[in-house]
């Protein structure tokens, strides 16, 4: 059995809203388009026209997650009827952040919207009171289990697409059920997933065999740049805009090059630098092992798990150097070195 029960009010709101809303965070991944999509097959089944909006293009590698085309990706901001359809939705619901600063350009209008919102997460929640009703499930493996007990609480049969929807959120989260996450629960959802008709050996291929020449290109150039610090326990490397330009690769496609960079031995704490733009820097961070390095990111306004966080730093002269600097300094203050 499931150790999380989903709150009954939560489920009534869900069993009777027909016109509901989903979002989830920006640059979303496999758990937060996974669980997205796949809740909204879910609500399609029971009735409801649901609406799911992204602020990001997702990497190519996950369209396996959404393969029937629900989820829109909004190229800028909203447009009106974007903005009305949030506007008249009569159910918001929130996957996989509690941070309203992570939904991005949806913000806004979700926190005008007049709807009762709704989280479904597996991150720490800080502030519950901004949502009508937060379930948020920390030791759940990924939020598309908590997807998945709500479809089991209403019982039925579960959509085919749905399934994959929901087994790449929790595949991906769980590293293909390599991390510390994959609890007995995983297990067992990946077992009625299974049994509801996913083929994980056909998703893994399309999300880890399916790279472009391109993409394979610019993780070498990633690898070549690898450093080292604190002895070998914190690894390092870089990509800059010039590089992504050159092979022609969205910041979408870059998931997963973070974890290229764990395979080295000894490693504890790794981390990605990438340049959006000249003094903006997005940060990547991984952990090997016991070490947690949520608070690293936590302490340059970023956020995620233990073993999994992310980071923004900007400022109008900040370069590479100077953010690579401050991280080592920051992880190896964690590490005690």
């Amino acid at each position: 059995m499931s150790p999380f029960q989903p709150p009954a009010a939560l489920l009534e709101a869900l069993r009777t809203c027909r016109r509901p809303f989903l979002c989830t965070h920006i640059y979303p991944d496999g758990d937060a388009l996974g669980s997205s999509v796949g809740l909204a097959q879910i609500l399609r089944d029971h009735g409801a026209d649901p609406a799911v909006l992204l602020t990001h293009p997702v990497p190519g590698k996950l369209a396996c997650a959404d393969p029937h085309g629900i989820a829109t990706v909004i190229p800028g901001e909203p447009n009106e009827a974007q903005l009305a359809r949030i506007a008249e939705a009569d159910l918001i619901v929130i996957l996989d952040t509690s941070e309203p600063d992570r939904l991005g350009r949806l913000r806004e209008a979700v926190f005008a919207s007049p709807a009762p919102r709704l989280l479904i997460d597996h991150h720490i929640c800080d502030d519950p009171g901004i949502f009508d009703i937060a379930w948020s499930e920390t030791t759940s493996p990924s939020t598309g289990n908590l997807v998945l007990r709500i479809h089991e609480e209403w019982g039925g049969a579960l959509d085919p697409a749905a399934a994959d929807s929901l087994f790449v959120a929790l595949a991906t989260d769980t590293g293909w059920f390599r991390f510390s996450n994959s609890t007995p629960e995983a297990f067992r959802a990946a077992s009625v997933l299974r049994a509801a008709g996913v083929d994980p050996e056909e998703i893994h291929r399309q999300i880890h065999e399916n790279s472009t020449p391109e993409r394979t290109q610019a993780l070498g150039g990633v690898l070549s740049r690898l450093q080292t610090a604190g002895e070998g326990r914190v690894v390092h490397s870089t990509l800059g805009t010039a590089e992504l330009e050159r092979h022609g690769i969205p910041l979408e496609e870059l998931d997963g090059f973070i974890d290229a960079l764990k395979q080295v031995r000894g490693a504890e704490i790794v981390f990605l630098v990438v340049e959006l733009s000249p003094g903006r820097f997005k940060v990547s961070l991984r952990s090997k092992g016991a070490v947690d390095v949520h608070p690293i990111a936590v302490r340059f306004g970023g956020g995620g798990h233990a073993k999994a966080a992310g980071c923004r730093l900007e400022g109008d002269s900040l370069t590479e150097e100077q953010v690579i600097e401050q991280l080592v300094a920051a992880s190896l203050e964690i590490l005690g070195s």
